[in-house]
């Protein structure tokens, strides 16, 4: 949206971990007055505020006007918007309805922002609280709280796409998303509104499915784990499948094979990608070329890197290794150590069979087992 001036809002942000750390910078840089409820961190940032470490806003110390405690101890007595960055999720028990309940009873024109990404997140509240604006936001913020309330955001992506909840929702409520979405934006960000964010809701759906589980089982990211194996885009894709499906058949528009496509797994096959890959001991990738080459500059522990046909050639930290386009190879760990290396890739990688194990053990010249 047009970043025109905006009036500031006396906000109340709720659940300050990473994505609210962002957010409360942003809301403070367009001039909000902002108190902010944390928990588990309380102590340190009522004393030391936040530390954000960040390649869109710098390193930068931050507090919020006010620190507290819970909802309750809410003093102030004019409120615009109730920023929720916490877990939404229905069935939990208290409700979100009972937590806000404090600073919402009395109040109809509180406007409740939920940044949380899934779906079916806005209906107990709207049944609890019918007459106040429930605003839907969809969250694009890769950042990380490390530790009390030191975030890392080591990204450019910013976005925050918003929308009224029902869709069909009174125009003061739609109001409230286009100031809310102005305040962001002023901030530093970037929002859209949105007529029905719903539809919005399910292109993050599909990335947030597929990626999500496999990062926390695997404890890699999206692109490290795509380099683990022939078989990872199977999965990924699987997954996807199974989104869209029950997108079609709700009547959700816009959500196809294509978008799987271009949005998400063609990140595996088009321009540049650089991950940083961890290998356990004995661990290797499958053989495979890439279209462009590869640059791998090994960061931590010690491996192997072999070209089909030739010798294999050891890997130790600082080392920077070239893989022509079209060569076929491998890489992987040592059997003693775990291998961490960044891979420059460019071009569409092709998988080939995995290395068996007299493959992998030619590098000390021992027989296969």
């Amino acid at each position: 949206m047009d970043s025109q001036a905006v009036p500031p809002a006396n906000i109340l942000l709720y659940g300050a971990g990473s994505i609210c750390g962002v957010y409360l910078y942003q809301l403070l840089q367009a001039g909000c007055n902002v108190t902010a409820v944390c928990r588990s961190n309380y102590e340190v940032v009522k004393a030391d505020g936040f530390k954000l470490t960040s390649i869109r806003y710098g390193n930068v110390l931050y507090k919020a006007v006010s620190i507290i405690k819970s909802v309750s101890d809410y003093s102030e007595t004019s409120i615009d918007f109730i920023l929720v960055c916490t877990k939404s999720f229905p069935g939990i028990k208290p409700s979100l309805a009972d937590q806000l309940s404090p600073v919402l009873q009395g109040r109809p024109y509180v406007a409740v922002v939920l940044a949380q990404n899934g779906v079916l997140i806005e209906e107990e509240l709207a049944v609890a609280f019918p007459d106040n604006p429930i605003l839907s936001g969809v969250v694009y913020c890769p950042a990380v709280q490390t530790g009390p309330g030191e975030v890392e955001y080591p990204e450019m992506m910013n976005l925050l796409e918003l929308g009224t909840f029902p869709s069909t929702a009174p125009k003061s409520h739609k109001d409230a998303v286009h100031w809310f979405a102005g305040l962001m934006e002023q901030g530093g960000g970037r929002a859209q509104a949105h007529e029905d964010i719903q539809i919005p809701r399910w292109p993050k759906l599909l990335m947030n499915a597929a990626w999500n589980p496999t990062g926390a089982l695997t404890l890699t990211t999206d692109g490290d784990f795509l380099t683990t194996s022939e078989h990872a885009r199977d999965l990924a894709w699987g997954i996807m499948m199974e989104i869209i499906e029950v997108a079609q058949k709700i009547g959700i528009p816009g959500i196809t094979v294509e978008v799987a496509e271009k949005n998400v797994l063609n990140k595996q096959e088009e321009g540049t990608t650089m991950v940083t890959a961890t290998f356990t001991p004995c661990a290797r990738t499958h053989w495979h070329h890439h279209e462009d080459g590869q640059v791998l500059e090994v960061k931590a522990g010690s491996g192997w890197v072999c070209d089909m046909g030739g010798v294999p050639q050891r890997l130790a930290v600082g080392d920077i290794v070239w893989c022509p386009a079209g060569t076929v190879h491998w890489h992987g760990a040592d059997e003693g150590s775990t291998l961490v290396h960044l891979a420059i890739s460019r071009g569409k990688t092709t998988w080939y069979d995995a290395v068996t194990e007299e493959e992998y053990n030619q590098r000390l010249g021992k027989p296969g087992q």
